[in-house]
């Protein structure tokens, strides 16, 4: 049997041909990934769309079905979801809302490692077991998009360049043809996904929410 949680929608970034789907369920303020039962995990467009087949949006407020939690190492936060449980759009939250959301970790788990023209991107899979969560929703000053998929910025005094994931943003850089985009104030949702085959973990922009975009949106 499963239960019935409402989550503030803070990633629905590309994984595998298919999402990854995250958030915070609201009152805890506890991340939940939800995945699929398949090997690869990711939530197909079946599992993860509304009746009207529309897609959830970064700040829905978003009700679903989970079945039991499934940790694997350091990504703590998955839970096995219930696909027979229709997920519904309940509302959305403001900015303001998303701001008591904000995390405020020193560091992204593990600085120091960089590779391919990026900064502090990956983390060793040998101190894995230093790390206790794969999710932080920070707050930037600005942001800097590249035409490669790489997004630049800094927070508590350190800087990163890390690759994109979040799908509004990859289809405006095919759109657009820009070389370098700088954002204002926004939040980023940052994920640590599992172990390549090269033997590191590597970090994520999985969801870009800029303040400007938020707030003539009306939300």
């Amino acid at each position: 049997m499963s239960n019935v949680v409402q989550m503030v929608c803070l990633a629905n970034s590309r994984k595998n041909g298919d999402r990854c789907v995250a958030g915070m369920e609201l009152g805890s303020k506890k991340w939940v990934r939800p995945i699929s039962r398949r090997y690869n995990e990711a939530v197909s467009v079946v599992e993860r769309q509304y009746a009207d087949r529309s897609e959830p949006r970064i700040l829905d407020v978003v009700t679903m079905g989970l079945i039991e939690k499934r940790p694997s190492k350091f990504q703590r936060e998955n839970w096995l979801l219930d696909h027979n449980v229709p997920w519904v759009k309940m509302g959305r939250i403001n900015w303001e809302g998303l701001c008591s959301l904000e995390e405020q970790p020193e560091e992204l788990w593990i600085n120091g490692y960089s590779s391919g023209g990026r900064l502090n991107n990956k983390i060793p899979a040998s101190r894995q077991g230093e790390i206790a969560s794969s999710l932080a929703l920070i707050r930037v000053e600005s942001v800097r998009i590249g035409a490669d998929g790489f997004v630049q910025f800094e927070h508590m005094g350190h800087d990163y360049v890390i690759n994109l994931t979040d799908p509004v943003y990859e289809e405006m850089i095919k759109a657009k043809g820009f070389l370098r985009k700088k954002l204002g104030e926004s939040f980023i949702t940052v994920s640590l996904g599992k172990e390549w085959e090269d033997g590191y973990l590597y970090k994520f922009a999985a969801a870009i929410i800029e303040r400007s975009e938020i707030e003539s949106d009306g939300t």
